[in-house]
């Protein structure tokens, strides 16, 4: 006789979500020559993705809505192994923080980028580079443990060392009005750059958490705090300390953020969020789930352009007439069962449109993948958490959860299925292991040490 082993009740459920966002159409999904994108740069009607691989791409935004591609550029030298991250653009120039300098780029003719050298003092010197701001002619970069770069670019092609500011961390800059606010591991330190020779610290807060973006509107700080959240603070008296005003648990990863039309969009790792002060709290306001590693986000009007580790999505923030589902997880991944056995986990399905959402097909396409309770149609507002169970038989399995419905923009969603994968399962016991630690610390890392506490080790790959 079979046992089987169950993690959630058994049966139907279905309820309603309350204060759950919406409102998030995708048009467009690209899959470019670059892979590992890591930002997403705007600079007039052209769309600048830097990846970690294969170079930079570019598009044309003339049209918001259906970017038209126009090249993919690789920095003369290392070709496509040239890592690229961040990309900050002002006229016919953009400038790219790369693993060899800040490589800088002319696009007056953006469909065909031209290379001009590198920032003096930037190339070879093994500097950890990362986000970059612009203001009129102030280029900020950041350099980790070397601090903040200040150039003057009013030469733009040969950007010259104006100061430099130390810190412990720099990872992310940006400039208001006459303020430096910049992201020094948990602290948002201000400087006042009035005189860019000798900019001063005037004022710093600890936000609790590792600051990963900044961003200002309306006098409103905003800052991405990954698995904090978003937290937003207000600046209307710039010589005072910013007030807190108020957080929102984004529940993902909130790593990068970008204001738009009063609102703000927030790449949160397996998901896109709009988060809105409305003057009392950080409201969600709108959300798409994605499952696909979304890095870095802008926006150009109501449209918002989300990097996605190795796809470029088109989103439109406005109110969905039709269904529009949304679903918890990309992935199921089964704990090692023994053969004869059987595990269930879990979905949550939900319908964030504005009319019933009809299922047209739904099933697994694999036969060691059961579903115990078929997705029902879904009013709006209204979530089903459905149980799918998996019946080893020898070996590992894998699959998919396909469904089939009446979302204009979605009609087919598919949740991938993973049973008894060749090597490590979850709620396997781990090995210890000792690393140096590379990067951001020195020493070595001994799993061992941190028994009793969650350690996450996130492994990436090319590709």
């Amino acid at each position: 006789m079979k046992n089987k082993f169950n993690i959630v009740l058994i049966g139907l459920y279905l309820f309603v979500s309350q204060g759950e966002g919406k409102n998030l159409i995708i048009h467009n999904t690209y899959d470019p020559t670059v892979r590992e994108l890591l930002d997403v740069e705007i600079v007039g009607n052209t769309l600048i993705i830097p990846g970690n691989l294969q170079g930079i791409e570019f598009y044309n935004i003339s049209n918001p809505q259906t970017p038209v591609h126009l090249t993919n550029f690789q920095i003369p030298g290392g070709g496509g192994n040239t890592h690229c991250y961040y990309a900050r653009g002002s006229g016919n120039t953009v400038y790219v923080t790369t693993h060899r300098g800040v490589a800088i780029v002319n696009i007056s003719n953006p469909s065909n980028p031209q290379s001009m050298g590198y920032i003096s003092g930037t190339f070879g010197n093994n500097l950890i580079l990362e986000n970059m701001d612009i203001s009129g002619n102030i280029l900020a970069v950041c350099a980790h443990a070397d601090g903040v770069f200040f150039y003057d670019i009013s030469n733009p092609s040969n950007p010259s060392l104006v100061s430099t500011t130390q810190a412990d961390n720099a990872w992310v800059i940006t400039i208001y009005n006459n303020l430096a606010f910049i992201a020094d591991g948990e602290t948002i330190r201000i400087f006042d750059i009035t005189n860019i020779e000798n900019p001063d610290e005037v004022n710093s807060l600890s936000t609790g958490s590792a600051v990963k973006d900044l961003a200002i509107i309306n006098d409103l700080l905003y800052a991405a705090l990954g698995s904090g959240g978003v937290s937003v603070y207000n600046l209307s008296t710039p010589a005072d300390l910013p007030l807190f005003l108020g957080n929102y648990n984004t529940g993902g990863l909130a790593n990068r953020i970008q204001p738009f039309e009063g609102k703000l969009a927030v790449s949160d790792w397996d998901d896109v969020e709009v988060l809105e002060w409305n003057g009392f709290e950080l409201e969600r306001i709108g959300f798409k789930a994605n499952g696909r590693r979304t890095m870095a986000i802008n926006a150009v009007g109501n449209y918002i352009y989300s990097a996605e580790w190795m796809l470029l999505q088109v989103f439109e923030f406005g109110e969905i007439s039709g269904a529009d589902i949304d679903i918890n997880a990309w992935e199921l991944n089964y704990p090692f069962v023994e053969n004869g056995d059987s595990y269930t986990l879990s979905l949550e399905v939900t319908n964030n449109g504005n009319s019933t959402l009809i299922v047209e097909d739904q099933f697994t396409t694999n036969p060691d993948f059961q579903i115990e309770n078929h997705l029902q149609n879904l009013f709006p507002e209204e979530s089903q958490e459905i149980n799918i169970i998996y019946y080893a038989d020898g070996g590992n399995s894998s699959g998919g959860y396909d469904i089939f419905a009446n979302d204009n923009d979605e009609p087919q969603i598919v949740c991938e299925l993973n049973g008894n994968i060749d090597g490590i399962n979850v709620g396997d016991t781990a090995p210890d292991f000792e690393l140096e630690i590379a990067a951001n610390g020195t020493g070595t890392f001994q799993l061992s040490d941190h028994l009793g506490q969650i350690v996450v080790i996130a492994f990436f790959s090319p590709g």
